[in-house]
């Protein structure tokens, strides 16, 4: 429905009031780790940079760091230690085709180490709500943290950011006349959805 962004901060502000020892506990790890989150998320964004500049690639950079929920979640309800977080820290890369995200992955899994058992291909089978991106975790040769690389072309970036139902805005300003897309099918799974609640 295109609400994430919505619905992250009300888990966010929620979890405030409702576990509020464990959401400053978060807070307080984040914090102490702010300027050393920025600068590898800036180090690791320019090794990509540099990386996809030099194979000749078109893309686009963004970062994003876990939502305090996204932890908690892991942290308290899924047992797991604050380091076996793998997906704290994450960098999209944006491009145009399937094609060239496979590319993607390539170059980054020879640019970091990946980490086995954490790829995962949502392009080849999307989730149900017809999310798609290929996400695998890796380590900066360097310094030993792991991070997600998330890759998707823009048509993908626009559902997953904006939900399936405001599809049809990047379709109007994308391919405006022309060939048959998925974007029928999309609408056809939304009425199937409507249909089944």
């Amino acid at each position: 429905l295109g609400i994430r962004s919505i619905k992250e901060e009300l888990e966010d502000i929620s979890l405030r009031f409702l576990d509020p020892i464990a959401y400053e506990e978060i807070e307080r790890m984040l914090k102490l780790k702010k300027e050393e989150r920025e600068r590898f998320l800036d180090a690791i964004q320019e090794k990509i940079r540099e990386r996809l500049n030099k194979e000749g690639m078109k893309f686009f950079l963004q970062s994003r760091v876990k939502s305090i929920y996204g932890i908690y979640r892991k942290v308290y309800m899924q047992g797991r230690n604050f380091d076996e977080i793998y997906d704290v820290y994450a960098v999209r890369v944006i491009v145009d085709t399937s094609y060239e995200c496979y590319s993607v992955l390539g170059i980054m899994h020879d640019e970091f180490t990946p980490i086995p058992k954490r790829f995962k291909d949502y392009i080849s089978t999307p989730k149900a709500n017809m999310y798609q991106s290929l996400h695998t975790t890796v380590l900066d040769k360097e310094g030993g943290i792991p991070f997600e690389i998330q890759i998707r072309t823009w048509e993908m970036h626009y559902t997953a950011e904006y939900g399936i139902a405001a599809h049809w805005k990047y379709k109007e300003g994308a391919a405006a006349g022309g060939a048959r897309s998925g974007h029928e099918d999309r609408i056809a799974w939304l009425r199937k959805l409507i249909a089944w609640q």
